[in-house]
């Protein structure tokens, strides 16, 4: 993106002085910080194919703001909208300001009880969402990974054995209550501010399907490339932190509790799907895949020895 052009479209379009901008990061969408006139702002540019997510995400906000409830700001253009169109390549890509959030990143464990009670109430405000929400499928959660390793000319016997552990997880997941969830809910998409609270951002990949999945990605306690059996125990351990503050909002059911390890399994395939999908094949190897089929197949057999 040409730094300069993109200055100029963000002065013509909001009341602002932008007078430089860098990039962030680059995943599904590509993060700038801006500075203008002594003021911050995050900028986030969306690839073409996700501009529902990102109007989805501007909705959500919107209507959190409404209600009170902490998350980043959207800002409006000069003509009121919520965001703007920035041609490229593969066509209009949405972009989206938001004003600059101030805050420290919270230890996911010494404030698991807090950030869950917040996280009820971030679940409980979303039953009164008006608008319909995105649902998710089983490509998007499971098989696009596969076509990965299979575009990879992974072992034909691993790809099988990660598709039957997919359906499994698929057949349990399909069974739980669904409604709005934050979809990738995590230390790094908060922050903790002068007040306490917990500002969420990151919205790009919320849905409607299902709430215990926040639940679990919250009290995921394991390491994404290096498996150890104690992973299970410690992950148990903090979800009984978060659900003690969660449970003072809403509850949970029995499956959907249980399910907390499935959605861990999960974060797996979405993960290594969303980073090739956004950074090409040659951001992966064999080898890792190799090792990922590893740690997922120790973490099948691991749940299942547990009571």
């Amino acid at each position: 993106m040409d730094y300069d052009h993109l200055i100029r479209e963000i002065n013509r379009s909001y009341p602002l002085h932008i007078e430089q901008i860098r990039l962030h990061r680059e995943m599904i969408s590509g993060v700038y910080f801006a500075e203008g006139e002594g003021k911050r702002y995050v900028l986030k540019i969306y690839r073409s194919c996700k501009t529902a997510d990102a109007l989805q995400s501007v909705r959500i906000l919107d209507y959190l703001e409404a209600h009170s409830y902490p998350a980043v700001t959207v800002l409006r253009t000069a003509g009121q909208e919520s965001h703007i169109l920035l041609e490229a390549q593969d066509g209009l890509q949405a972009a989206v300001l938001f004003r600059y959030a101030e805050g420290a990143t919270p230890d996911g464990i010494a404030e698991a009880e807090v950030i869950g009670q917040q996280t009820g109430e971030l679940h409980q405000l979303m039953q009164g969402y008006p608008d319909e929400l995105i649902h998710r499928t089983k490509t998007d959660y499971i098989g696009d990974y596969l076509s990965i390793m299979r575009e990879l000319d992974c072992a034909s016997e691993s790809v099988a054995a990660l598709e039957h552990y997919g359906n499994e997880l698929w057949s349990r997941m399909s069974d739980l209550p669904r409604h709005f969830c934050h979809g990738d809910l995590h230390t790094g998409n908060m922050l903790r501010d002068s007040r306490g609270q917990y500002v969420l951002m990151d919205f790009d990949d919320a849905s409607g399907d299902y709430p215990a999945m926040d639940v679990a990605y919250m009290s995921d306690n394991t390491h994404f490339n290096l498996f150890h059996e104690s992973m299970y125990d410690n992950t148990r351990r903090l979800f009984e932190q978060f659900y003690s503050g969660y449970s003072k909002v809403r509850t949970l059911s029995d499956k959907e509790c249980s399910a907390v390890f499935d959605f861990i399994a999960v974060r797996h395939y979405q993960i290594i799907s969303r980073i090739v999908r956004c950074q090409g094949l040659q951001s992966v190897s064999k080898a890792f895949c190799d090792e990922q089929y590893g740690w997922l197949m120790k973490w099948r057999e691991l749940c299942l020895s547990k009571p």
